[in-house]
């Protein structure tokens, strides 16, 4: 069974490169620029892993639209955050089961995908 991933990455070339990257893996991906296309992109079933842009998910307050978004599933999907710097303690919403940091490297992220999913 094909594994889900939802990418929300505000930046075009850097989500462009993770759909490409796990397209080509063999992911079916479903891709937004920020939460709200995200929400109305997504059904409650299917997602196996979601990853997020750190600094999107920090501009909402408390996470809320973070949240909102794992909540959709009856088992929430795995969270991998895409981040220059750490995940800083007291950041609202959930926390990530792992952070990818930047630059983008796509072996890395195809890896952290897969641990992910293995988990």
């Amino acid at each position: 069974m094909k594994k889900t991933i939802l990418v929300v990455e505000d930046d075009g070339s850097r989500r462009k490169a993770m759909v490409d990257a796990l397209t080509s893996a063999g992911y079916d991906v479903i891709a937004g620029e920020d939460f709200a296309a995200a929400l109305n992109m997504v059904d409650r079933l299917g997602v196996d892993v979601m990853i997020s842009d750190l600094q999107l998910s920090a501009a909402n307050p408390g996470g809320q639209a973070l949240t909102r978004l794992a909540q959709r599933w009856a088992v929430p999907p795995k969270l991998l955050y895409v981040s220059r710097a750490p995940v800083p303690n007291g950041q609202g919403g959930p926390r990530p089961d792992d952070i990818l940091p930047l630059p983008l490297d796509r072996a890395q992220l195809l890896d952290k995908v897969r641990l992910l999913l293995a988990s």
